[in-house]
């Protein structure tokens, strides 16, 4: 059942950002604020008990960084979603934040309605990978400017991309299918789809293939 209000957390280092969040998502009909902070040191100190439905993330915080929080709220709360808040698309920073488990990223120079209308599509939707987040695993696949590496992942769908995030994670083939809710048969048709786009036959070559393309 849909909660009556989404449990809404936020970091954002910026304070009339900040504030201008607060002022929008406190009137909303959707939203609950339960924290709001300026730095990843200072939401680790506030969150008690306090459940979080999502937590939208600056991606420009100073210490702690936001794949370092993304890291830390999806290992005490598997259910949190994370959302990647940036002024520019920040390829490095937004990739390695979706490895370490945030579901999408935001723009900075949306309308706030945009905004909200995003973050709710994140929560109603779960798991399922965005067609944004799909661009930019593919052109993080793209930085070395290799014309062939390229062509070949351009070719994986964007399905194909999310399963190669979650092996390089290390998840099993098991671990996979509970998150997509799929079948671990359709993880290894998945799987060996990609292995035929990029040429490939084991899981240590994929892991190579990765590693030189990104």
């Amino acid at each position: 059942m849909k909660p009556t209000k989404y449990r809404l957390a936020i970091i954002e280092n910026k304070p009339i950002i900040l504030d201008a969040l607060m002022e929008y998502f406190t009137s909303s009909p959707n939203f609950c604020l339960v924290l709001m902070t300026q730095s990843g040191e200072q939401f680790f100190a506030g969150w008690q008990e306090q459940r979080i439905d999502l937590l939208l993330c600056d991606s420009n915080l100073t210490n702690t960084s936001a794949v370092e929080v993304t890291w830390y709220v999806k290992r005490r709360s598997s259910s949190t979603q994370v959302v990647i808040f940036t002024v520019f698309d920040d390829q490095d920073t937004i990739f390695r934040s979706l490895s370490a488990g945030a579901s999408d990223y935001l723009l900075k120079n949306c309308p706030l309605p945009e905004i909200e209308r995003q973050l709710l599509e994140v929560l109603e939707g779960g798991s399922v990978m965005s067609p944004q987040v799909a661009r930019m695993i593919l052109r993080h696949f793209d930085t070395t400017r290799d014309k062939t590496a390229a062509s070949n992942t351009e070719r994986l769908t964007a399905r194909e991309i999310e399963i190669v995030s979650l092996l390089k994670k290390g998840d099993s083939y098991k671990q996979i299918a509970a998150e997509l809710s799929v079948s671990v048969g359709t993880v290894k048709f998945h799987i060996r789809n990609v292995y035929g786009k990029l040429q490939l036959n084991s899981r240590a070559g994929l892991m190579d293939k990765y590693r030189e393309l990104g």
